[in-house]
């Protein structure tokens, strides 16, 4: 960290560095229970919606992609992102 740098600012920072490691989260690591939490989260984000309730599938709006399970939704999700990322 740099030490010239004003207290708010350093605070700033690493605030921002925790946010962004708290967001990373480890895909074999996700449960169904944590996996059902983060779908509802894209489904409030709009990242996600519901295609067809009686099949119960789960639509990923930005690449057009359908899942019946929350997990592979989101380990998909964590993918792609990790590419749109990067791009």
């Amino acid at each position: 960290m740099n030490e010239t740098l004003p207290d708010r600012e350093q605070f700033e920072r690493r605030q921002i560095a925790q946010d962004q490691d708290n967001r990373r989260v480890q895909t074999a690591d996700v449960d169904e229970s944590r996996a059902r939490q983060i779908v509802e989260d894209l489904r409030a984000a709009g990242i996600v919606v519901v295609a067809v309730p009686e099949d119960q599938c789960l639509a990923h709006r930005p690449s057009g992609e359908m899942f019946h399970s929350d997990t592979a939704l989101v380990h998909f999700h964590r993918g792609w992102e990790a590419t749109t990322d990067e791009a």
